[in-house]
């Protein structure tokens, strides 16, 4: 997630806050006048403090308020439900499955579960296409048949291609393929997002 946020726009802004900050400390008397070493120390401990309140706010901004998460990238975590389908034995066949996503700015982490399998995310990746305000995420994963089902403990890798329709509700769609030769087609829409204070979920 973080080769997605605007680097250079937010370093332009915070060396220009760095800059009216140290204009505004001597304008106002507080540094230049007295001993250089406490004022260095003063310094860098209000530069220090505001750094830190500056990219909480960030951090905040993005996981509150929808036109930066639109900026950025849309927040995902939360519960979602929906169907997986694919080609059986007999033709046309689904699963319901549910998932859980947690999501912060420096990454994603999903897990699948139905009630033939289980799968958890080996990586996970954002792509943004600011041209037309698209959004996927490429969900590589280990899969692991439950016991008690037929091929119980198989364990297989696999890749889905997800698109993120933001709406109400938000909504994945996208394909999967498997190194066991299994494809198919995924369809989510989330139920509820993690509470407004798990910023870490």
């Amino acid at each position: 997630m973080l080769h997605l946020l605007p680097i250079r726009r937010i370093l332009t802004v915070v060396i220009a806050l760095v800059a009216i900050a140290v204009l505004a400390a001597t304008y106002a008397g507080w540094v230049g006048e007295g001993d250089a070493m406490s004022e260095a120390t003063a310094v860098i401990r209000w530069s220090s403090s505001l750094a830190t309140v500056a990219i909480v706010c960030l951090y905040a901004a993005w996981r509150w308020i929808r036109p930066v998460q639109l900026w950025i990238f849309p927040y995902l975590g939360g519960r979602w439900s929906g169907a997986v389908r694919f080609q059986g034995a007999t033709g046309l066949d689904s699963r319901d499955v549910r998932l859980e996503v947690n999501h912060s700015l420096f990454g994603m982490k999903f897990l699948l579960d139905s009630d033939e399998s289980s799968s958890r995310t080996l990586v996970a990746h954002a792509e943004r296409d600011s041209d037309f305000d698209r959004y996927r995420v490429y969900y590589v994963y280990l899969n692991e048949r439950k016991e008690g089902v037929q091929g119980a403990g198989e364990v297989y890798r696999g890749l889905a291609i997800l698109r993120v329709e933001w709406g109400a509700p938000p909504r994945l769609h996208g394909d999967y393929f498997t190194e066991s030769d299994r494809r198919g087609t995924l369809h989510l829409a989330r139920d509820a997002a993690h509470p407004w204070w798990t910023l870490w979920r």
